[in-house]
């Protein structure tokens, strides 16, 4: 399993990357409006969201909420503090300097109420938090030609030629920082959307229970910082380890409790779609000396199937083949064709899962679980010590197969039942192969998958890839 995190210690505009634009300067006449793609024009497309210079129809700040006495001498330097005395971050960013920056972001923390405005402010300190590690990275990392480029061009620096004075100048540093939340962020938390979408906009891979437990270290920043500046979180949290009723809370992204899962609305035997020989095709397309064959078995993997009733019961028949080739293709192309291990991976800005420097946390099982917070809500969730015991994930083939299951109704299985086809599956898998990141893997996991169907009878669907 290869999704993890993937961005962790990148700033904001490293996050969740903007398309490189047309034009960062259209030239447009005066009673023009130049779109976030660099084209000139009147009206929301050009003149709303993501518009770059002429009469933009951004929301006026409408109140008048004084950043700088919400942002504290004390507030900032909580931040900071719970950094090592020694990290370089606790001489590089200073109270005065944020503050030298947001005169230039008058809308910056003064949209909606005065609660609203400290809701943003916690919001934005809240990623910083988890994105430079409480501000202890030197510096807050600005990442790419196209955003040092655009970075540089909106704020009058040589983002090209000098990216380094990002990492030596605290006033260009917090510039940048503040540039890509107005661009990205900031219209979508003035919009009421919560911090959720704050989420979604800064990193959506971690979303729809991408990255849990980062999404979770994220809402306890904000949270914090929320109870400091005297004000309630607001709403939409629930996705991110909020208590309530509702489709909000008990439907897409449900953790526990009563979560409204769609039913099985068929009754698909599973056993009977595996087969004895549709399992072993596959255990027999790895050489006859790799570990899998003998510790993977359909046994194994029929006893686990009874803990997870939905699995491979969404929707027609046909579906149901369509969602256990799926399946068994991410199984194929994750294992190599099933022959066992794969590459130590140790997240240690993860405090809730925290590494046992004794352990090794490299892929394992069925869907190669990786990574600490990986094995430990495993674990968590399945009752084994997944951060103290990862070894146990490669010699018991139940626990084997069971964390392979968890994984896949945890973040693959809506995507599946909710008829958005086999690419979907990929994105939720592994993102970083979609949109052109790795074809030639992108395209196996197709192979396997359009060769199982066909195993079993059933057509491929559409949306194949991502």
């Amino acid at each position: 399993m290869k999704i993890t995190l993937l961005f962790a210690g990148i700033f904001l505009a490293g996050m969740l990357l903007p398309d490189p634009v047309t034009s960062q300067n259209c030239n447009c006449a005066r009673n023009l409006c130049c779109s976030q793609y660099g084209y000139c024009g009147t009206g929301a497309d050009y003149c709303g969201k993501g518009c770059r210079s002429g009469p933009c129809s951004l929301p006026a700040p409408i109140n008048n909420a004084d950043v700088s006495r919400i942002v504290t001498w004390g507030f900032f330097n909580r931040i900071v503090a719970k950094s090592a005395s020694n990290c370089p971050g606790r001489g590089f960013y200073t109270r005065d300097a944020f503050l030298k920056v947001i005169r230039d972001y008058p809308q910056f923390g003064r949209s909606g109420s005065i609660d609203d405005s400290k809701r943003e402010i916690a919001a934005f300190f809240a990623h910083v938090t988890l994105e430079t590690g409480q501000l202890l990275w030197d510096p807050i990392q600005l990442s790419w030609n196209y955003n040092y480029g655009a970075a540089g061009e909106s704020l009058g620096f040589d983002g090209l030629n000098n990216p380094e004075i990002v990492a030596r100048d605290p006033v260009v540093s917090f510039k940048t920082a503040l540039w890509y939340w107005m661009e990205n962020v900031h219209w979508d938390f003035a919009s009421s959307n919560g911090f959720g979408a704050t989420i979604r906009a800064i990193n959506a891979i971690e979303c729809d229970g991408g990255n849990p437990n980062t999404v979770s270290s994220r809402v306890s920043y904000y949270t914090d910082y929320c109870k400091q500046l005297g004000v309630e979180t607001g709403n939409n949290l629930s996705q991110y380890g909020y208590c309530g009723t509702g489709a909000d809370y008990c439907g897409k992204g449900c953790r526990s409790g009563p979560c409204s899962l769609p039913a099985p609305i068929n009754n698909a035997d599973v056993s009977r779609i595996v087969t004895w020989g549709f399992f072993n095709r596959i255990v027999a397309k790895s050489a006859s000396n790799c570990p899998g064959r003998g510790f993977y078995t359909r046994d194994a993997f029929l006893k686990v199937l009874r803990d997870y009733q939905q699995f491979g019961r969404s929707g027609s028949i046909d579906d149901s083949k369509r969602e256990i080739a799926a399946f068994f293709a991410h199984v194929t192309l994750e294992t190599g064709q099933i022959n066992g291990r794969s590459s130590k991976y140790c997240d240690d800005t993860n405090t809730k899962y925290p590494c046992n420097p004794r352990k090794s946390y490299h892929g394992r099982g069925p869907i190669q679980i990786s990574w600490n917070y990986n094995y430990g809500a495993a674990g968590e969730s399945l009752g084994f010590d997944g951060l103290n015991n990862p070894e146990i994930v490669a010699r018991d083939p139940v626990v084997s197969f069971k964390t392979a299951l968890w994984y896949w109704m945890e973040n693959v299985h809506w995507d599946f039942a909710s008829g958005n086809g086999f690419g979907a599956t990929i994105r939720a898998i592994n993102a970083v192969e979609c949109d052109g990141g790795n074809p030639n893997t992108v395209n196996s996991r197709v192979s396997y998958y359009t060769d199982y169907c066909k195993q079993l009878g059933v057509g491929t669907g559409n949306n194949l890839r991502c």
